[in-house]
């Protein structure tokens, strides 16, 4: 029987928040387990193992990297590295034990998915081996589809499983979050993309995303539709193992990714621009299975196959769980080490909440905002303590920050509706928030030929939010600002290293003796010496005269 630690989500635009699932942020470090269900350095709260009879799945974390020597692209080798060494001892022991199996190793998180027979192994025997600081379940992370009265009363229904329906109510001051509702996008861009000045950076920096590249880990990605140009894929199982890379083999049972992935990169075929960065390259991870669910090992995969990609700047994640999850950090942080940007949504449980990875420190937390600019009332923010949040977070991190770090479209955002080759829908949530957000990045990618390192990419797209209110300090509810895309992608034009000058090249030289031929070696001094011979002639015919 496989372990299952329920977590509340935002994956879904039909975000429901179950209270006992949720952690606050403010608990004691040495909270309850469900609060803290992973820790990287220390042992764990809870044993993952006491009420398991049979098979069960847990994941053994190995020692962290901490700060990885390496830059960029390099760091991808020093994690696989480090975490080869890390688990040669928890191997040799899966290899001798009847009882203990080691699935998959992930050196983006130095952790290892593992099998055991919870009748014959306990928690304390996987924690004696060399180098094991933590032993937690494979969370499972759940979605949930939402089923609504549309414009005429009929039902808009969005494709997941039948038993997590939830009926929208009509609220006119702030749309019900599990509302989708079909419909056609007007105009020559969307709302969202007008509210942050995305046509404005196209026209001014002369790019719509082309060079750079988003991996979009969701529900999957509908390649049929019109505005969907997927030039990547990626499926994996509840045990982080590939099913698919094949485009062929993309698809999206939820929509949930389709609308994100819309929102991101999506084209203009019905006459309206949905996506940020049209021309950006689009890679789908599929780290959800049919029923709506995931797990902590798919979600890690999807971003261990993301962190991998040399091509990939940024790992859009629509998804989390409700308070601190301690099993973030370190794939967040390895990530961002590579030279990626994690952008992910803040949570849509309102204020005084938030949800991870967006929590994490490293992350883009990204907030949503109406088309007025003011925050939804579901959007999450807080102000974060990291020691009474996390346990032993990272030295680096301020004392204090707040979540999100911006705020985006995320009301009656209009993206691809899976499923269908023309279809549209309008959802709502800190999920539709987060793709705009993700698009800026890959807009201020391509405005600098990808030259942008990865911190002052994130700083441009902070330090320019604007803030309706005009406050000089980040605050709980916008964070820094609602992205002003032409500002950002001017300040990471100013913050890029210069292009590189090309060495003119060096003028030939040749060689006297060769008297440019190569072939026919000390031909030159034969000629030198002829002349010379000319020379003494013509001076021995003068003086004879």
């Amino acid at each position: 029987m496989s372990l299952t630690l329920l977590i509340v989500v935002v994956v879904s635009l039909a975000f429901v928040p179950f209270p006992a699932a949720a952690a606050d942020v403010h608990d004691p470090p040495n909270g309850p387990a469900e609060t803290f269900p992973v820790d990287d350095d220390d042992p764990p709260t809870g044993d993952p193992l006491e009420n398991e009879t049979g098979t069960t799945e847990v994941i053994v974390r190995l020692t962290p990297i901490g700060d990885p020597d390496a830059e960029g692209d390099a760091v991808v080798p020093e994690l696989r590295e480090h975490a080869a060494e890390e688990r040669t001892a928890f191997e040799s022991l899966a290899n001798g034990h009847p009882n203990v199996t080691v699935e998959r190793e992930f050196w983006l998180a130095n952790a290892l998915l593992v099998t055991v027979d919870a009748d014959a192994v306990d928690v304390e025997e996987l924690l004696t081996v060399a180098n094991v600081t933590a032993v937690h379940g494979n969370v499972e992370i759940e979605t949930r589809a939402a089923a609504i009265a549309g414009p005429s009363g009929s039902a808009a229904t969005t494709a997941g499983p039948s038993d997590s329906t939830i009926t929208a109510t009509n609220d006119a001051e702030e749309p019900d979050l599990t509302r989708s509702v079909t419909g056609q996008p007007t105009g020559q861009h969307t709302a969202g993309l007008e509210l942050i000045g995305t046509p404005d950076a196209w026209d001014r920096f002369g790019t719509r995303g082309a060079g750079s590249t988003v991996v979009v880990i969701d529900t999957g990605v509908d390649p049929s539709h019109q505005d969907i140009d997927l030039d990547s894929w990626a499926e994996f199982d509840e045990n982080g193992t590939l099913v698919s890379d094949r485009v062929a083999d993309a698809h999206d049972p939820n929509g949930h990714g389709t609308h994100v992935a819309g929102t991101v990169a999506g084209g203009a075929a019905s006459g309206t621009h949905i996506g940020v960065a049209p021309d950006a390259s689009l890679y789908g991870m599929n780290a959800f299975g049919e029923d709506g669910t995931a797990t902590f090992a798919s979600v890690l995969a999807a971003m261990q196959r993301g962190t991998a990609d040399e091509e990939a700047d940024v790992l859009q994640m629509s998804l989390g769980a409700d308070g601190t999850f301690n099993g973030f950090i370190a794939p967040v942080r390895n990530a961002r080490a590579a030279g990626k940007i994690v952008v992910a949504a803040a949570g849509n449980s309102g204020h005084e909440t938030s949800s991870a990875p967006a929590n994490v420190h490293d992350a883009l937390a990204v907030g949503a905002v109406r088309s007025d600019r003011t925050v939804a009332t579901f959007s999450a923010g807080e102000r974060i303590n990291k020691t009474a949040a996390f346990r032993e977070p990272p030295a680096e991190w301020p004392e204090f920050y707040v979540v999100p770090d911006v705020t985006a479209p995320g009301v009656d955002v209009i993206s691809a509706e899976a499923g269908t080759t023309d279809g549209y829908l309008t959802q709502q949530g800190t999920s539709m928030a987060a793709p705009h957000v993700a698009g800026v990045a890959a807009l201020a990618t391509a405005a600098t030929d990808g030259r942008i390192e990865d911190d002052d990419l994130q700083t441009a797209i902070i330090d320019t939010a604007t803030h309706p209110e005009g406050a000089t300090e980040p605050d709980d509810r916008h964070g820094h600002g609602v992205v002003d895309a032409p500002a950002a992608v001017e300040a990471a034009q100013e913050a890029a290293p210069p292009t590189p000058t090309p060495s003119p090249d060096p003028t030939p030289t040749v060689d006297p003796a060769s008297n440019g031929d190569e072939n026919a070696p000390g031909f030159g001094v034969v000629l030198a010496l002829v002349a010379l011979v000319f020379v003494a002639l013509v001076a021995a015919g003068r003086s004879g005269r």
